[in-house]
């Protein structure tokens, strides 16, 4: 049973933003700039699915997907209240992300996509894309 009300609920949610949170987005773009890694852009919009990050010499987009919103296996749990509407949102959050990657791959632009526990604990995964970066990356 949910803690608040369907209406309190719709207003926490409608609260959360998709663009410049802390626990993903700002916590790369500090760690970007502790490796001294530059030539990043945040949400180019001209590019197919408005990438958290985008490397334009490198040709890469770098997402940063929220554990819930895009249904990590790791630790995504589907909230039991509303369960059809829940299913379908997230569902088609996932069919999206595959049909951008299909997208940009095609039109040669590479695709990581981190998980927002990545970032949280510094995975060997984040500290791997991290260490990817900065090889190919000319410093600041």
């Amino acid at each position: 049973m949910d803690v608040f009300s369907k209406r309190k609920r719709s207003e926490v949610m409608s609260n959360i933003r998709g663009r410049g949170n802390r626990s993903t987005e700002r916590r790369m773009a500090a760690m970007l700039r502790a490796k001294a890694i530059s030539g990043w852009q945040m949400h180019r919009k001209d590019i197919p699915g408005t990438p958290d990050f985008y490397f334009q010499e490198l040709h890469l987009a770098l997402f940063i997907d929220g554990c819930f919103w895009h249904q990590c296996p790791k630790c995504s749990k589907m909230p039991t209240q509303n369960g059809t509407f829940w299913n379908e949102k997230l569902t088609k959050n996932v069919r999206r992300d595959k049909r951008i990657r299909r997208m940009l791959n095609r039109s040669g632009i590479s695709v990581i996509r981190l998980w927002e526990h990545d970032l949280e604990h510094q995975t060997r995964r984040c500290r791997a894309v991290l260490g990817r970066l900065e090889s190919l990356v000319l410093p600041i």
